[in-house]
């Protein structure tokens, strides 16, 4: 009879390792994606700061801002996507000095604007 109980409790023990070793794999790839993310913002900052100091002769200033706003959404969706909703932007903000620039990309003056210029809707 002990025989028929061990056998349970080591397929319950295999069952619990196999989701362990899924749920750490899930943990390593959202970890992942947000490092890729928060480095793709930084490296973008540490670009247009670079350029800035040599009054963007590399790229226009515009090109930079462009790049920074999607940096700063893919940076976003990312940490909303792993449940980090709250204070967001606000938690972006703090740990990146963004230019005023990028802010206003972020929030478009009306929706319809924004549909035309991103998504060409008519």
């Amino acid at each position: 009879m002990l025989e028929g109980n061990v056998f349970k409790a080591s397929l319950a023990n295999l069952r619990g390792s196999k989701q362990t070793v899924l749920e750490k794999e899930i943990a390593k790839e959202q970890s992942t994606a947000l490092g890729k993310a928060g480095r793709r913002l930084k490296a973008a900052l540490e670009a247009y700061e670079a350029d800035k100091t040599c009054q963007f002769r590399r790229h226009i200033e515009e090109w930079h801002i462009q790049q920074l706003t999607e940096a700063v959404y893919a940076l976003m969706v990312t940490r909303e996507f792993l449940g980090f909703v709250d204070c967001n932007l606000e938690w972006i903000c703090q740990q990146y000095p963004l230019p005023q620039a990028v802010l206003k990309n972020l929030a478009p003056a009306n929706q319809l604007e924004y549909l035309q210029q991103e998504w060409h809707y008519r």
